[in-house]
């Protein structure tokens, strides 16, 4: 099939490369930019192509080394097998991305480090969720989150509960908020039934007091790619914290700009 088939292994993360790969396929046209997610240990990548499938790639990254790990074509009926991967262009590529993914993965680890450092600025963003008037923008979620994730590292089985107390809110109501600040991607998923998470690379970056905001480094003039390489985090996490920003500040932004404005700017 390709050089590259020795190394499929079809246990290691599947799921998720699959997902990936349908969502690439079902939203993005020919010729689209490769769509990358970038992780500490590894990253996803997906092709689409001009007969309406997708190639998905799950690459391991090391220090002083990348490999292919598994490959998955999707949808399944599409093709009974894949394209010859082995190109100069696309190994050149598959540096690029490795490259891209650990300067990432510092920048990602410079940033979840500060935190330590922003413990001030943390709570006293956190203290404004005493005050139902008071604004509720990534920021005041990227605190809670960070105060959220700081419980579970201590082995807080109640931390909803914890944080409720803290700043006179209702168990019920903090876990609502909670929830809200992983769907903003500033907290990562729990597992269901017990107290988990830890705080994302988005979460820490807006923790920073200095970070201006996700619109303000935009309209510097840098790129959705620019912007994530930048903070160490992924190209769907700078499509949310802007369109949160948008919502939270009831003012109108122009997205469309800024999405025909995104692959020039690469």
């Amino acid at each position: 099939m390709n050089d590259y088939s020795g190394c499929m292994k079809s246990q290691d993360a599947a799921a998720l490369l699959r997902k990936l790969v349908e969502m690439v396929a079902q939203d993005h046209r020919s010729g689209a930019m490769p769509q990358e997610r970038f992780y500490p240990e590894y990253a996803l990548l997906g092709f689409p192509t001009e007969s309406g499938w997708a190639i998905g790639i799950r690459m391991e990254v090391s220090e002083n080394e990348w490999s292919v790990t598994e490959i998955l074509a999707l949808p399944g009926e599409a093709t009974q097998g894949l394209p010859d991967l082995s190109t100069p262009a696309f190994r050149s590529y598959l540096d690029e991305a490795a490259t891209r993914a650990k300067g990432r993965r510092s920048a990602m680890n410079s940033y979840l480090e500060s935190t330590r450092a922003n413990a001030e600025f943390i709570q006293s963003r956190f203290e404004t969720w005493r005050s139902k008037a008071a604004p509720r923008r990534n920021v005041e979620y990227a605190a809670l989150a960070a105060k959220y994730a700081e419980q579970i590292r201590e082995g807080n089985t109640k931390a909803t509960a914890t944080l409720a107390e803290q700043v006179g809110m209702s168990p019920s109501v903090m876990a609502q908020r909670i929830k809200e600040a992983r769907r903003r991607l500033l907290l990562t998923r729990g597992e269901q039934g017990r107290a988990s998470g830890t705080l994302t690379p988005l979460g820490a970056l807006y923790t920073d007091p200095d970070f201006p905001g996700m619109r303000e480094v935009w309209k510097s003039g840098l790129g959705i790619r620019a912007i994530a390489d930048k903070y160490g985090v992924d190209e769907r996490s700078v499509w949310v914290a802007m369109e949160e920003e948008r919502t939270d500040s009831g003012v109108p932004v122009p997205l469309d700009e800024f999405i025909a404005s995104s692959g020039e700017r690469r």
